[in-house]
């Protein structure tokens, strides 16, 4: 089901209300810190640009000298460059669809003056996409900002000015800043699919399919999720937006995207990858706490591989913070390095521990406690970053007063192969606070996602169009380079599980660890036949490995001195497990990488690498082959089939 179109203005308050918002609404199931003497610390944003800066609506104006384009950020502190050029370079013509920068202007006191009579000239020789009367300039602000007489650089921000010319000159008009993105491309539903864009301001959108028709929301709207029904199964269509505001219109140019196909159609190609945030390296390497040359990079070789979705494992951003407002400038930031691929191909991302959108407290000993930010059903990690994407949204219901699923927590079927999206990084609290306060550990599944998971796979397996399911979750299950100390292990102390507040007003911990959480999640896994592959991220590496009833893994008859912790000795293997199974790590898609780490289970990794990457699948019959490409394109590993060591 999609979402409604408009977003109420009463939402964006609540980035400024936040700190009152949790005065008032603490939940249930979690104690306030406050309650014994911690103090709540303010809202803190970690970057010189807001969201509003990077809207034309609110900084640029028409010029006073014909054919140019006035930004003024506002603040005079502000000083650098400005790069800007045509965006959607070639647009009749090109692919992969992006910003060319042909011209710069220095920025002075966070004002500058865009000429862009260059790209309007006929016969120029920079007028790549043949403009005439008004097109769409891509722009990039290398900020520095002037501290005590010191310049102090301050990053790079790129957006979009849609323009028009007039009889006097040209000026600005309504802009899509975010977009176009295709999304819920599902075998459930081959018939229809959504469209999604953001304006700098409230217009009318609509999404125009060549041979099909018009499709428009409801009401004017800053964030558009369209609709787009009457589809063929496994069609080519071409389509573009357009956004209305008043008399003035803006269009894209035309884009490409390929309708699901039937249920069991054979022959489906998707790639994974995961953590994005950004890493070392400055400019691109560090844009908005996302790594986007690298997952530019990324996503570009997966278009060219022609795949048909793309699947990330979680930390799309560098996070952790309290500020909703750059949870989402970052989240913006992830849009942009992707945003080549997904007005094509679509992108169903998973939640990773980065996407920490937080209250932090300070307690009495100068100890900082970090919780799952509230109120939950509009302020939290979970709903944000709901928002922020578009996603199905048949996953499980929460207890009563905890977040919600939706989005975070989904499956979809494409062609044969039935994808599983877990959230392991759900409702966090910082680890050792969790018996005092409540919340859920990182690596953690509470049972309301562990038994809808055993439906979803019931479901599947018998399934005749399913052949294969794919299921990942952020936290290694088996972590071997990075995080051995916490995902799904914690070096075997068991003794780590969730807790919440009862009734009562007591604390109640989970009746299950966290080692007994994943043995009896891998047990599910491994002993339902059709699942092909189990992937996780969050280290920052490759990792292929392979785990069988003979895996010293630990079970808790390992804990030998009763302390709930498996570090007596030698680790035994689950009986209980399945057939062989792979779990793959894959984390390089730009945060810093990992070497690898001797583990108890070291000897199932069967391939390892420390370097950026991705790894396109490709399901042929009961065949589901796997390549590993680094950023660069090198094939550094390769499986014929993945299901051989199942049968």
């Amino acid at each position: 089901m999609v979402r409604s179109n408009v977003i109420s203005a009463a939402f964006f308050l609540l980035c400024a209300i936040h700190v009152a918002s949790a005065q008032l609404d603490v939940p249930s199931v979690v104690i306030d810190p406050r309650a014994s003497g911690a103090r709540l610390n303010p809202e803190n944003r970690n970057y010189v640009l807001s969201l509003d800066q990077l809207k034309p609506a609110h900084v640029f104006s028409a010029g006073e000298q014909g054919q140019t384009l006035q930004l003024d950020l506002g603040d005079s502190t502000l000083s650098g460059r400005v790069f800007f050029g045509q965006a959607w370079f070639e647009a009749e013509s090109a692919e992969y669809l992006q910003t060319i920068f042909r011209e710069r202007i220095d920025v002075i006191q966070g004002k500058a003056l865009l000429n862009l009579h260059p790209f309007l000239r006929p016969g120029s020789i920079t007028n790549a996409n043949r403009w005439t009367t008004g097109g769409a300039v891509g722009y990039r602000l290398e900020l520095t900002r002037i501290v005590n007489g010191r310049a102090v650089t301050a990053g790079i921000f790129d957006s979009k000015v849609f323009f028009t010319t007039t009889a006097t000159g040209i000026r600005p008009i309504v802009s899509v800043l975010a977009g176009p993105a295709v999304g819920l491309v599902q075998s459930e539903h081959p018939d229809w699919m959504v469209v999604s864009f953001e304006t700098d301001r409230p217009a009318n959108g609509l999404v125009e399919v060549e041979g099909v028709g018009m499709f428009e929301n409801s009401a004017a709207a800053v964030f558009h999720e369209i609709r787009v029904s009457g589809l063929k199964p496994a069609h080519s269509y071409r389509y573009r937006v357009v956004a209305v505001d008043d008399s003035d219109s803006a269009r894209t140019p035309w884009f490409r995207f390929r309708s699901a196909p039937a249920r069991g159609a054979d022959g489906v190609v998707f790639c994974y990858g995961g953590d994005a945030r950004a890493s070392s390296g400055g400019s691109e390497y560090e844009y908005i706490g996302t790594n986007r040359m690298v997952l530019n990079q990324i996503m570009t070789h997966a278009k060219r591989q022609r795949a048909d979705f793309f699947l990330f494992g979680g930390d799309l951003i560098g996070g952790y913070t309290n500020s909703e407002h750059d949870f989402r400038l970052q989240m913006r930031g992830f849009k942009e390095g992707v945003s080549g691929l997904v007005s094509s191909i679509p992108l169903y991302a998973g939640i990773g521990n980065h996407e920490s959108l937080h209250l932090s407290f300070t307690d009495t000993a100068g100890k900082w406690i970090i919780m799952d930010r509230w109120p939950y059903e509009s302020g939290s990690t979970e709903v944000v970053f709901a928002q922020e994407l578009v996603q199905p949204t048949n996953g499980p219901s929460p207890r009563p007063g905890f977040p919600p699923y939706t989005e975070g927590v989904f499956s979809f079927q494409y062609g044969t192969i039935k994808a599983i999206v877990l959230n392991n990084d759900y409702w966090w609290t910082t680890t050792n606070r969790i018996p005092e306060f409540g919340g859920s550990p990182e690596g953690y599944f509470l049972p309301e996602q562990l038994d809808w998971l055993a439906a979803e796979l019931r479901t599947a397996d018998a399934d005749p169009t399913v052949r294969h399911i794919v299921v990942f979750a952020h936290e290694p299950v088996f972590p071997g380079g990075g995080h051995l100390s916490d995902a799904m292990w914690y070096n075997g102390n068991n003794n780590i599980r969730a807790a919440w507040r009862t009734e009562q007003g007591t604390i109640e911990r989970a009746g299950e660890g966290i080692v007994e959480v994943r043995n009896k999640l891998w047990t599910m896994l491994s002993k339902t036949r059709k699942v092909s592959v189990v992937l996780g991220s969050d280290e920052h590496n490759y990792q292929r490995m392979l785990i069988t009833r003979s895996t010293p893994v630990g079970i808790m008859a390992d804990d030998k001195n009763g302390d709930g912790i498996l570090n007596d000795g030698m680790l035994s293997p689950v009986s209980s497990f399945g057939p062989p199974l792979w779990f793959i790590v894959s984390g390089g898609a730009g945060a810093p990488y990992y070497t690898q780490q001797v583990t108890p289970w070291h000897e199932a990794v069967k391939a390892f690498s420390p370097r950026h990457h991705y790894i396109l699948f490709r399901a042929h019959g009961h065949a589901l082959g796997m390549e590993v490409y680094t950023n660069n394109g090198e094939l550094i590993d390769e499986v014929k089939d993945l299901r051989k060591v199942r049968r």
